[in-house]
């Protein structure tokens, strides 16, 4: 029976897609699907021509209806019950969780461009002969006054020092940046004009400061590779441009490599000393660095140092300086992170551990190789999860700062601790409360959770919850409030007796 005129190109459009969506099914079963559903399209277009109702609208109900077919085939070539069984189950299984948290943490790693924050601090210091590099400090300075006194003396012991072939000033401090339209705080340094010399650094474009510079360029700046991008949008021709710097209009003269750094990551500004008449011009965080000479150690330095700092008591407010190395100074800030890291893995697990214990088991008989599979499933899934919250609360914080103010605003790294700090907490507990909900043996997080006991004697609420695992090793009893010392967390085994509940029903083979 050939179709009405009117609806021949429907029936041939819906025959189409029925014969592209029989692909999909076996080949044993396609003919009939196929004629299964071709026959109810046929008779469904029919009655729409019939009735007088084949409509535009009526006309994309049925091209919506063809389109089901696809997910038909597909549930015929695959077992739709099976699927849905390992649809539910999944993400209850161990690995599943362990590959969910590692899954976060390669996102992590790629969103954040692979984690350039965290490289940088691992990387090598970017000096020439850097294990000669030593640092001096006032780790009781509140500046609180000047910073001026700490150049004049640093040119002073430069002259007379007998452990350092060279000595640099340098203070941090947060001033005003005015560029391409945009005004924004940043971190800025000032150096002395041998301070690049001293660390032995060289520039990526133009050049860096020099004796001289002080009357010669006193207005001159370096930026760092990290402003030149965000600020100049990588311009080649930065050298000669200027900016407003803290009020005065200043010219780039050179920019530093990508991989340099010191102290603070987030610095974006090199100029040179302030003028000797501008009192209010005070630092946030001041020192120097020496390049000792050979066979000097941090020591005899701090020694020595220590003398010229007395003798510049006036200057320098009597202030004690200490001095280390550069290199574990540079290290400071990643030990600072891997010790709160490993700290919370470590509490994490004393955590569980306290919890574990409070948990009757005295009829559960573990074996060795669970006992191990058990803390390192908790240990590996803590670490992953404290990794995690590492790399998106260092790397995310810089980002969110470039992208709102266009550069790395000074209390990024406060900031940052702070993120780290509360993430590490939230992960750490949703671990500990994730281990506890999962079977001793399987390690398969517990469901069909069952509230028993009455809500009407508990302050209107039930008893306690229970859970049970899905393979019938054992149920988990969790009380709702703990209103004695004799109520905590109970897990009942349940032995051979109760296997048979839960037993998946298996499919009977034809013959």
């Amino acid at each position: 029976m050939k179709p009405a005129p009117s609806i021949r190109g429907l029936i041939w459009q819906t025959t189409v897609l029925l014969r592209l969506a029989s692909f999909l099914v076996p080949k044993h079963q396609r003919r009939d699907w196929y004629n299964e559903w071709r026959g109810e399209v046929w008779h469904w277009a029919h009655f729409l021509h019939e009735s007088g109702r084949l409509t535009p609208r009526s006309k994309m109900a049925l091209a919506r209806h063809c389109w089901g077919a696809f997910p038909d085939a597909t549930w015929q070539r695959f077992d739709q019950d099976r699927f849905m069984r390992l649809w539910q189950k999944a993400p209850r299984v161990a690995s599943f969780c362990l590959g969910s948290i590692f899954l976060a943490f390669l996102l992590s790693l790629l969103v954040t461009g692979f984690a350039p924050t965290i490289r940088s601090g691992l990387a090598g210091l970017p000096y020439d002969q850097p294990e000669r590099i030593a640092l001096l400090s006032f780790p009781n300075h509140d500046a609180v006054y000047p910073d001026g006194g700490l150049f004049q003396s640093a040119a002073l012991w430069r002259r007379t020092t007998q452990t350092a072939n060279g000595v640099a000033a340098y203070s941090f401090r947060t001033s005003t940046v005015s560029a391409e339209g945009k005004t924004f705080p940043a971190r800025s340094v000032r150096v002395s004009p041998n301070f690049f010399e001293t660390v032995g650094s060289r520039a990526e474009f133009g050049r860096l400061f020099r004796s001289g510079d002080t009357q010669e360029c006193a207005n001159c700046i370096v930026l760092a590779e990290e402003a030149w991008k965000n600020i100049f949008h990588a311009d080649p021709m930065i050298v000669g441009k200027n900016l407003t710097f803290a009020g005065i209009e200043s010219k780039v003269i050179g920019v530093l490599p990508a991989q340099f750094t010191f102290l603070w990551p987030e610095a974006q500004i090199w100029a040179l000393p302030p003028s000797q008449d501008d009192v209010g011009d005070c630092g946030e965080q001041i020192g120097a660095v020496l390049r000792l000479r050979p066979g000097k150690s941090a020591a005899e330095a701090q020694q020595e140092f220590r003398q010229l700092a007395y003798q510049s008591r006036q200057s320098l407010d009597s202030e004690v300086p200490d001095v280390e190395m550069m290199v574990s100074r540079s290290r400071q800030a990643s030990k600072v992170y891997l010790i709160v890291t490993m700290l919370s893995l470590l509490g994490g697990l004393i955590l569980a551990g306290t919890r574990l214990a409070a948990t009757r088991n005295r009829k559960l008989h573990l074996s060795l190789r669970c006992i191990l599979r058990w803390w390192a499933f908790l240990a590996l899934k803590t670490f992953l999860l404290l990794s995690t919250c590492f790399v998106l609360s260092l790397e995310l914080t810089s980002r969110v700062s470039r992208m709102m103010t266009g550069a790395v605003h000074p209390l990024a790294g406060p900031i940052s601790t702070w993120l780290f700090v509360v993430t590490a907490t939230l992960a750490l507990s949703w671990s500990i409360h994730d281990q506890c909900r999962r079977c001793r043996i399987c390690l398969k997080r517990l469901g069909n959770e069952a509230s028993v006991g009455s809500p009407s004697y508990l302050l209107l609420d039930w008893w306690g919850t229970e859970l049970v695992c899905s393979d019938g090793h054992g149920l988990l009893h969790v009380p709702q409030m703990k209103s004695s010392w004799l109520e905590f967390e109970q897990w009942v085994h349940l032995d051979e007796s109760w296997k048979p509940l839960f037993e998946e029903d298996k499919p009977v083979s034809a013959r």
